[in-house]
């Protein structure tokens, strides 16, 4: 997210961008997530809303706190200078904030759905608590003002299956790779492959989720690990003196390389 709001905080037209996130406080975390307002550029912040509640919580528990971020985030536009010409909203959950502020304000929103859980339960996942999802996002597709998603499959498949109109209102945006500036010869960890990975000369296999088990990413390594033909088209060990499972390092959003991950 970060990289993207710096190439949009660059584009013409565009004064300033602000990410607006939950402020909260643990000795197990970095202490930045407990400054109220963290400057990148010029044109770009991170911007902390203190709920009243600073303890650090996990996605299924922040429901109860909704009533009270979305207080203090209108608390917060109120109290700007200048205020923002719209609002980008990530989750249904973000959306619930942004329908409010626009309410109170008239800021129009932008919604970008993730996992929508409509989809999951034509796969069988999930349980009852899809149904309080499924409202929540067809509440938040019917609101917006546009909606962007990143892949067709959601555009064309996945956002109609709520029943709502979005004709002229979605936009498919694949997302893109940033590009980093040249180190000058500075070692990266594309060098240091070896130090983990049997063949680093190979394809890897990158996956990347929340560091919960339910992901399952432990699973995609053991097949990748024991199927000849995969293993000997992607860098994956050798399932024969190894024993296999992600590694996922704090700090990284949950980013677990799993493919030739060693432990």
């Amino acid at each position: 997210m970060v990289d993207a709001a710096l190439v949009q905080a660059e584009l013409p037209g565009v004064d300033r961008v602000s990410i607006v996130t939950r402020l909260f406080r643990s000795a197990d975390l970095p202490s930045v997530h407990g400054l109220r307002s963290e400057y990148v550029t010029d044109r770009l912040t991170i911007d902390r809303v203190d709920s009243g509640d600073d303890r650090y919580l996990e996605k299924e528990a922040l429901a109860a706190d909704l009533p009270a971020f979305t207080e203090a985030f209108c608390r917060h536009i109120a109290g700007l200078a200048v205020m923002p010409n719209v609002i980008h909203a990530h989750f249904a959950d973000a959306a619930a904030v942004a329908i409010e502020a626009r309410r109170r304000f008239g800021i129009p929103f932008v919604y970008t759905p993730h996992a929508l859980a409509i989809d999951k339960r034509r796969q069988g996942l999930g349980g009852a608590e899809l149904g309080t999802r499924i409202a929540a996002e067809t509440t938040a597709i019917a609101a917006a003002d546009a909606l962007i998603v990143s892949t067709r499959d959601e555009a064309e498949r996945q956002v109609p299956a709520y029943g709502v109109g979005v004709a002229g209102r979605i936009h498919c945006v694949p997302p893109g790779v940033p590009r980093r500036p040249d180190t000058g010869g500075t070692a990266t960890l594309v060098d240091r492959l070896g130090d983990w990975l049997d063949r680093p000369d190979l394809p890897i296999l990158l996956a990347i989720a929340r560091p919960v088990a339910k992901k399952n990413l432990a699973a995609l390594v053991r097949a990748f690990a024991a199927d000849p033909v995969l293993h000997e088209r992607a860098e994956s060990g050798d399932p024969r003196r190894a024993t296999w499972g992600p590694v996922v390092e704090r700090g990284t959003g949950g980013a677990g390389r799993t493919a030739g991950a060693r432990r």
